[in-house]
């Protein structure tokens, strides 16, 4: 048996724990609409940044690639040892995608939030510090008719874009959906999800990263 890479172990657990996420979550409830579909289509990428300093430099040719390759509409760039808090992280979330914010709009997703968080916040505690970046050319549509309410991909609700005609307030309806869907589930079931996906990360990684 070939000794393992601990860099390349540690990339596929990333895309694991975050692929859980997505099933077990995002898509089980709906909560972006587009997520299942851009899956299935093949129109999604993904990105572990392995080294903790999570420079930058590793990113250009990826992005570039992804902006340069329009069948991709959203990506994510994963940091599963990022050192930083959120704001940190929000702020690394717009310096990386700089050089390409005319083709992508970005979100940050970051593993905790406060316990006050609202509901958009309290869905996007992904494993590990992730960045989602979603093509604009693909919401331009949206944004015309919408643009108070646009945020991100978050935001839009697939089903009803493809409408004849889509609604006003689209991001509204998305929240409010999502809120219902906490109601209906109780926010302690979600909890429950998220914490079993965070307990699989800390397992995980506890025998990964010292090896790194």
């Amino acid at each position: 048996m070939s000794p393992i890479n601990p860099r390349e172990a540690l990339a596929r657990e990333a895309l694991r724990l975050h692929e859980r996420y997505h099933h077990e979550l995002i898509e089980r409830f709906s909560v972006c609409p587009w997520a299942k579909p851009a899956r299935a289509d093949g129109r999604t990428r993904a990105h572990v940044v392995i080294d903790a300093s999570c420079s930058s430099e590793e990113l250009i040719p990826i992005l570039a690639q992804w902006a340069a390759d329009e069948t991709i509409d959203v990506a994510f760039v994963i940091a599963p040892r990022f050192a930083g808090g959120a704001d940190a992280f929000a702020d690394w979330a717009t310096s990386i995608v700089q050089a390409h914010s005319d083709v992508f709009l970005t979100a940050p997703f970051y593993p905790s939030v406060p316990d006050s968080a609202g509901s958009i916040q309290f869905l996007r505690q992904t494993p590990d510090p992730t960045v989602q970046l979603v093509r604009r050319i693909r919401l331009e549509e949206i944004r015309a008719q919408d643009p108070p309410h646009y945020t991100d991909i978050f935001d839009l609700d697939l089903r009803e874009l493809e409408a004849d005609k889509a609604p006003r307030e689209v991001a509204a309806s998305v929240v409010a959906h999502n809120e219902r869907m906490i109601d209906r589930e109780g926010r302690a079931e979600i909890k429950r999800i998220l914490d079993d996906i965070r307990e699989d990360r800390a397992r995980t990684y506890a025998k990964l990263l010292p090896l790194l």
